[in-house]
């Protein structure tokens, strides 16, 4: 459940894709005098004048109670299926313990993905993405998406285009299990043929399980949430996918779960990882536990239609 990350910074590392923009703010180049469509707007955040772990880098306006991350993507519905998997990479790919297992994550991966392939694979513990997608004879069809914290986002290259994508730390282990601080790594895509856009946010969460870290589960909750409101746009499918090292019983998922509907949650450890979304349960079209692969967590999917 830990990764080693003690070097980051409390900043956020956010890049563009500029030469999507067009694409993505939905401008019109068709004939003159045409009216272009108004560009999205970010979902916002709408905090209230409350702070939590106030004094610590972490500290977090609490939002407005009334403000939710609504809506289902835009436009007329497409499926999307994505995955979760912490992949206890130290233990099951370590040169010194398993060295992969015979590639056995990857071949868990490949066998679900048989016929109906990821849009979005969320990847905790991960320290070569790379390696996964070859283990599971992906390598062609994924790009990755990479961050500090040992997380990955794989994406399906004839689906999807990357817009933009960053890093925002958004907790902190309790010196009693220090790792270093947490983050969510996000990235928003727009699909090739459609147009329609998805935030896909993956995140690995603080240590001791359950308690949101040194800075609360409430604030871990909060971060969270900022950085989807932040960096969605309205219009896009949300999906928040990762190893949470929360429960559904605590404060941090339930917090997450009053803005966004939860629409799967493993059994390991408790039931720490979990998959998120601004689609509602009516939207919902397949949630799996796949077994572990190898690892010790459980790997989870999901089909969603936005």
């Amino acid at each position: 459940n830990d990764t080693n990350d003690s070097n980051d910074t409390n900043d956020s590392n956010d890049t563009n894709d500029s030469n999507d923009s067009n694409a993505m703010r939905g401008t019109s180049d068709g004939e003159e005098g045409a009216e272009a469509e108004p560009p999205p707007q970010v979902i916002g955040w709408e905090p209230s004048d409350r702070i939590v772990a106030q004094g610590q880098w972490c500290g977090v306006q609490v939002p407005n109670p009334y403000w939710k991350i609504s809506g289902c993507g835009r436009g007329a519905g497409g499926r999307l299926k994505v995955l979760t998997y912490n992949l206890f990479w130290w233990n099951l790919f370590g040169s010194y313990f398993r060295n992969g297992n015979g590639g056995s994550a990857g071949k868990l991966i490949a066998a679900n993905g048989m016929g109906a392939p990821y849009d979005f694979m969320g990847f905790q513990e991960c320290d070569d993405v790379g390696r996964v997608l070859a283990d599971a004879g992906l390598e062609q069809e994924y790009a990755a998406v990479g961050g500090q914290h040992a997380v990955a986002i794989a994406y399906r290259t004839s689906e999807w285009r990357l817009l933009s994508q960053g890093m925002a730390e958004v907790a902190e282990d309790r010196p009693e299990q220090w790792w270093g601080t947490r983050g969510a790594l996000w990235a928003r895509f727009q699909h090739i043929v459609d147009g329609k856009t998805v935030l896909f946010v993956n995140h690995h969460g603080p240590l001791p399980v359950g308690t949101g870290g040194r800075c609360g589960k409430h604030a871990t909750a909060w971060n969270i949430l900022r950085t989807i409101a932040t960096h969605g746009e309205e219009g896009d499918g949300i999906i928040l996918v990762g190893d949470f090292n929360a429960d559904a019983g605590t404060t941090t998922i339930q917090e997450l779960e009053a803005r966004l509907h939860r629409v799967f949650t493993g059994a390991s450890f408790g039931g720490v990882d979990h998959i998120f979304s601004n689609c509602g349960e009516s939207r919902v079209v397949v949630r799996r536990n796949l077994g572990n692969g190898g690892s010790d967590h459980d790997a989870l999917d999901a089909v969603i239609t936005l």
